[in-house]
């Protein structure tokens, strides 16, 4: 049973509006959003990516992505990797950079073999973003948070940084991060520390350019 002073205090995350009891104490109802939130141990759960949306039967979150594009492409039309594609699925990330050892290969490295290390003022600097960012995920005890990272995306451009910038598929859609690079990361001809992206925009690290295809 929920103790009846935490009940008096709860509101939905969501709205902010007070929240009543259903299911005989076993969830929590926020009539004016339609979500149902889970009481689990006596602990109610009160957040929206665990929240059943009363309207669909479907998670809150799922709900909310109904009809949107689950994945994010895009394709580098100009620099040494010209006609390159990568995609990100949602709530996931690459890495941008440079080869190490070899400047002359491009390569989609293999999700073990993610070659560009995160030291501890990257990993701040990338917590930093996502919760300022997507202020709908959870902030996740991994090095880039709830985000899944992905393959890193290494270029053949020697004007790009080993470690450049961070690409991010979130719940409100795309967004990138320059990581300190040494010359700096453009969206459409302006020079960003981090930016959400809108289809069609341009990102230019280098002398590579990429189009968010959306």
């Amino acid at each position: 049973m929920v103790d009846k002073k935490l009940l008096d205090i709860l509101v939905c995350p969501q709205c902010k509006q007070n929240i009543t009891v259903a299911d005989k104490g076993a969830s929590i109802v926020c009539k004016d959003c339609n979500l149902k939130y889970p009481i689990r141990d006596d602990i109610p759960v009160m957040l929206v990516e665990e929240a059943l949306d009363l309207k669909s039967g479907r998670s809150a979150m799922e709900s909310k992505f109904s009809g949107r594009s689950s994945v994010a492409t895009f394709k580098v039309i100009s620099g040494p990797n010209k006609g390159l594609s990568f995609h990100l699925e949602r709530f996931t990330c690459k890495a941008v950079g440079r080869a190490l050892t070899d400047p002359n290969k491009t390569a989609m490295f293999s999700n073990v073999d993610i070659s560009l290390a995160l030291d501890e003022n990257t990993k701040g600097l990338v917590k930093h973003y996502i919760g300022k960012q997507f202020k709908d995920v959870k902030s996740g005890d991994g090095d880039t948070g709830s985000f899944k990272r992905t393959p890193d995306v290494i270029l053949d451009d020697t004007a790009v940084s080993r470690l450049h910038a961070m690409i991010f598929f979130g719940g409100t859609g795309a967004g990138i991060l320059d990581m300190v690079s040494r010359n700096g990361t453009f969206v459409n001809g302006e020079e960003v520390e981090s930016r959400a992206l809108k289809k069609g925009d341009a990102i230019e690290i280098g002398e590579t350019k990429i189009i968010f295809e959306g």
